[in-house]
């Protein structure tokens, strides 16, 4: 899906269904997009976006930083800077 993606030059994989099962399906399918766990600026984050991530990992948008402080198969620490704000929140995967 992801070659087909970037052969044609999809901006994401919900395009990519929506384009091709049209053509495919003669029924009207609900294609289920994942929910964003939380936002950077206008970018949502979800649940497999933070269980891909490693320590370390980063996501920046204008004055808002969201950091992967620890992450482990049972959760993640997050910091989250906004403006001169800083927080930590913890994340338990299910």
């Amino acid at each position: 899906m992801q070659l087909i993606k970037a052969q044609n030059n999809y901006k994401s994989i919900n395009e990519l269904l929506d384009k091709t099962l049209d053509k495919t399906i003669n029924e009207k399918l609900e294609v289920i997009q994942e929910q964003a766990l939380f936002y950077v600026g206008e970018t949502p984050i979800t649940w497999t976006d933070l269980k891909t991530s490693t320590n370390g990992t980063t996501w920046s948008q204008r004055n808002e930083t969201v950091t992967v402080l620890f992450k482990d198969n049972q959760g993640a620490f997050l910091r989250f800077e906004y403006n001169d704000e800083v927080g930590v929140e913890y994340y338990h995967f299910i």
